[in-house]
């Protein structure tokens, strides 16, 4: 779908980049801008290198040299093709979408309506489950469960936890008054309908409810938490159009940003576990919402770090759930580690016992999960040599995993040791075929990978294709490419640019691309000086090298010096002048081997003097 320029640029000017970039990095200011960590996963780094400016709308990483604007962020970033960009930041700014003649026939635009409609709907509810706890008297059981559990009136508020009344049609009223239709509602999994027909009613009552959010922080889901004694304890909604349990870890609408920031995400069971330890300070969490983690779990946190700390209970299932954990992390690349509280029942348990230092603590110092599963397995091991072969018929998919073979011959050394048996036989029985073990099929958890290699690839659609760059700058020398930063960087500095005295400098820079580049700046800055400071964010789309738009200083991560960026400005004016200088005596020269004309000798000596002057000035 295509949107006016117009609109996209009134979407563009309502939303701010760094609010936008903050949910997944943390940003601190710096001078004019901000600096942070990049956030993009295929960056490893410790230090802020990542600059966003509020001005311009624009980010540039000095490490990855990745740049961009908005738009561009949420496609790398989030892989949303430009109509979705776009859509989003309308929603989030409250931007009404133009009217637009629609295909009725499209049957992947009237999808997208339908997801919209219900993540609408979502919202609409989660608003009334947040209103409802905040209306709650004081003695209410809801209010004094809230007490009870110790949730603070700003986490409440950070992850907008709300409460189901008891009623049967409280929400089913308050989405007919909003116009939500009840099919919309019922295909949403917000109610269901009566089995007479007579009516819907809430499929959540009565129970404290957590709003899970896409990490854009649309609503996609709800689960709730009975506060009484009852079954089920939690109460997920179904999966939908917009919700699939699978690829959704709880949280990270709100830890993104410091699972980034420490390079490292702690996974917990459920909502109330994340909550609780998200208050306490530990705010590099997720949680996987009572679900055994999946492959596109492990895709989503492999976005974010590689680092993983799995905390698990110390009952079977949470052994099991360790079990099933280990080769579909390593899988992905990932490197996990294991936690098992033998001394609570749960993080939020041990919090309350402990404190949340101890956790940290452990958390901190905790083994590879490798290590956690090895030490599960071999509880009895008395090195007996049916143990020997049985184990490794456990340990076979593990290694069948791990893309990694430096780490699969690190584990292959660790077991032989621990097994207490040659690295040779390790490796022989590794390379072996891998054995199903009753109760032990690691190999299922890695299917949807292995079938995802026999899916064709869908063509691109027209949205998706990458825009043509406009303006070439490869090629350009390195005074071009500094004055345009320094004329990029403010109005002051291109009013100097502009204003040289006795040149028309643009006009004579011999690169095409930077010279088209910065006469429709100067086209633009005529025009509309408001419109000139997000300029960068602009153009970006319509560079071929976005990374040279940008110097260490072009974002405002350092104070500006009018008298030094003058300078350096006179200085690159200099040095174009001067290649343009040369550039046409070669070309006068070339003409006078043609033909000798008296007008061609007195223009050649003209330059030559004007070149000469160029060089005492530099000297």
């Amino acid at each position: 779908m295509r949107y006016p320029p117009e609109f996209v640029d009134r979407v563009q000017e309502a939303n701010n980049i760094a609010d936008i970039i903050g949910q997944y990095t943390q940003l601190k200011q710096s001078g004019n801008g901000y600096m942070g960590r990049c956030p993009f996963p295929d960056h490893a780094e410790k230090t802020a290198s990542f600059s966003v400016s509020e001005s311009k709308q624009v980010y540039h990483c000095f490490g990855c040299k990745k740049s961009g604007n908005l738009f561009t962020f949420l496609k790398d970033y989030n892989g949303m093709n430009f109509p979705e960009a776009v859509e989003y930041l309308a929603d989030r700014s409250g931007t009404p979408l133009p009217e637009i003649q629609k295909d009725q026939n499209d049957q992947y635009q009237v999808q997208q309506d339908k997801k919209k409609a219900m993540m609408r709907a979502n919202k609409i509810a989660s608003d009334f489950f947040f209103e409802t706890l905040k209306r709650a008297p004081n003695d209410s059981p809801i209010k004094q469960y809230v007490q009870k559990r110790k949730l603070s009136v700003e986490t409440i508020q950070e992850f907008q936890i709300g409460y189901a009344p008891t009623e049967w049609e409280g929400l089913s009223q308050h989405l007919h008054d909003k116009n939500i239709s009840s099919s919309l509602a019922e295909e949403a999994k917000l109610v269901k309908a009566r089995t007479g027909g007579n009516g819907h009613f809430d499929i959540f009552r009565d129970r404290l409810i957590f709003p899970i959010l896409s990490q854009m922080g649309e609503v996609l889901a709800f689960g709730g938490r009975i506060i009484e004694q009852g079954e089920p304890k939690y109460l997920n909604s179904p999966e939908t159009l917009v919700f699939h349990k699978n690829k959704v870890l709880y949280g990270l609408a709100h830890t993104a940003k410091y699972v980034r920031a420490e390079d490292a995400v702690v996974i917990v069971e459920g909502y109330m576990d994340l909550v609780s330890i998200f208050q306490a300070g530990i705010k590099n969490v997720a949680a996987s919402m009572g679900t055994a983690l999946t492959a596109e779990h492990a895709k989503i946190i492999k976005r974010l770090t590689p680092n993983v700390i799995v905390l698990f209970d110390s009952d079977e299932a949470g052994q099991r759930a360790a079990e099933r954990s280990l080769p579909l992390l390593l899988a992905a690349g990932l490197y996990p580690r294991g936690l098992v509280l033998a001394d609570a029942k749960d993080p939020d348990e041990f919090v309350m016992k402990f404190g949340v230092e101890a956790l940290q603590k452990k958390i901190a110092s905790a083994p590879e999960l490798f290590n956690v599963v090895l030490h599960m397995w071999m509880g009895d091991y008395k090195g007996e040599a049916s143990q020997k072969v049985k184990l490794m018929d456990l340990a076979r998919p593990i290694f069948d995993a791990i893309p990694d073979n430096r780490l699969k011959s690190l584990y292959a050394t660790e077991l032989s040791q621990r097994m207490n048996v040659g690295i040779d036989w390790v490796r022989s029985a590794i390379s072996g075929q891998p054995k199903a073990t009753p109760g032990r099929d690691f190999n299922r958890t890695n299917e949807v990978n292995l079938n995802a290699a026999n899916v064709p690839l869908q063509a691109k659609t027209e949205a998706e294709q990458p825009r043509k760059p406009v303006f070439l700058l490869s090629g350009s020398s390195q005074a071009e490419i500094l004055l345009m930063q320094l004329s990029l960087k403010s109005r002051a500095n291109f009013e100097v640019v502009l204003n040289q005295p006795g040149q028309q400098i643009l006009s004579q820079i011999t690169h095409l691309g930077v010279k088209a580049l910065l006469e429709k700046a100067e086209q633009v800055y005529r025009q509309d000086l408001e419109k000139f400071d997000r300029l960068t964010s602009l153009l970006i789309d319509y560079v071929d090298k976005p990374e040279l738009m940008f110097s260490n200083s072009s974002l405002g991560s350092t104070e500006f010096d009018e008298e030094k960026e003058n300078k350096m400005i006179q200085d690159c004016c200099r040095r174009i002048q001067q290649t343009f200088l040369k550039e046409q005596v070669k070309k006068i020269a070339l003409g006078l081997k043609q033909n000798v004309d008296d007008g061609m000798l007195t223009e050649i000596s003209d330059l030559q003097k004007n070149r000469l002057s160029l060089n005492k000035n530099d000297k």
